[in-house]
């Protein structure tokens, strides 16, 4: 359950800030980008290498952007959302790691054995991009709880409440 927290305007920006830029990895890179990417796969093959090359860079800046706030003075508020979003960034990172290891050794397979173009996208695309959008549409969500909560002065589950100073 979450519990409200009395956050200023400016408090609510930087705590909705990772999950802003979380989401448009999420959204614009990994769906708006991938299908029109993915369209153009016949004529120019790398370029769907843009997806996780911009995925790649946008983990490693929340991840390093995340480290500061939980080293520097930050509140709390922030801070808690600056966790949440770096655990869901971790957890992502993963899962784009083994969805290009699936996808790449899928390909060499494929080549090796040699097999039928639509047989090698029909069981790249059922054994390692299925899950990953599954996957994918679930942090959505969570990306976008994550975003209301900050939105409307909310700590996330399990953040610690900062010590309340009295008048």
């Amino acid at each position: 359950m979450t519990r409200s927290y009395n956050a200023t305007p400016d408090e609510i920006t930087r705590a909705k800030w990772p999950h802003e830029i979380f989401l448009i990895n999420l959204v614009f890179n990994h769906i708006l980008v991938f299908a029109s990417t993915f369209g153009v796969f016949s004529t120019f093959p790398l370029m769907v290498l843009i997806v996780p090359i911009l995925s790649f860079a946008i983990t490693g800046y929340i991840a390093i952007k995340a480290r500061k706030i939980a080293a520097g003075n930050e509140i709390a508020f922030v801070k808690a959302h600056w966790v949440v979003a770096d655990k869901r960034n971790q957890h992502f990172m993963w899962l784009l790691v083994i969805t290009c290891i699936v996808i790449g050794g899928g390909l060499m397979l494929s080549k090796m054995m040699g097999w039928s173009k639509i047989a090698t996208l029909a069981l790249l695309g059922g054994v390692g991009l299925l899950p990953f959008m599954v996957s994918l549409l679930i942090l959505i969500v969570l990306g976008n709880d994550s975003m209301y909560q900050a939105r409307h002065s909310k700590m996330p589950k399990g953040a610690p409440l900062p010590p309340q100073t009295t008048v």
